[in-house]
C-alpha cells in the first residue's frame, strides 16, 4: 500500500524548485484554467531575457488552480525554467 501512495505523482507533489533552475518574475492576466492538469492559461508581458509576451499554459506548483485569483486577474508570478520544463509558482494578484 505504501508503494503505491509513493506511486502517485501529480503536478502538485513536485518540489517548487530544481537544481539549476532559472528564476524569472512574470506579470500577466489570467486567461483560463485547466483543474484536472492544474494548468493555467496566462497572458504575460515580456519576460526580459527569456521570452515575448504571448500567451501559453503553464503547470502551477505549490497550489491548486482552484485557489488562483480569477480569470481576467492581473497577476504577478515566478517562473522557473530548466531544461526539461518551465512551471509557476507564487501566483498572487497585482
Amino acid at each position: 500500500m505504501l508503494l503505491a501512495l509513493g506511486c502517485g505523482d501529480s503536478p502538485r507533489a513536485k518540489p517548487l524548485s530544481e537544481p539549476g533552475e532559472r528564476l524569472f518574475d512574470v506579470r500577466g492576466r489570467i486567461e483560463g484554467r485547466d483543474a484536472s492538469d492544474n494548468i493555467v492559461r496566462l497572458k504575460h508581458e515580456r519576460i526580459p531575457g527569456f521570452m515575448e509576451a504571448m500567451t501559453m499554459e503553464f503547470t502551477v506548483r505549490g497550489a491548486d488552480v482552484t485557489s488562483l485569483p480569477r480569470d481576467g486577474a492581473d497577476v504577478d508570478a515566478r517562473l522557473h525554467v530548466t531544461d526539461r520544463a518551465y512551471w509557476l509558482t507564487d501566483v498572487r494578484s497585482r
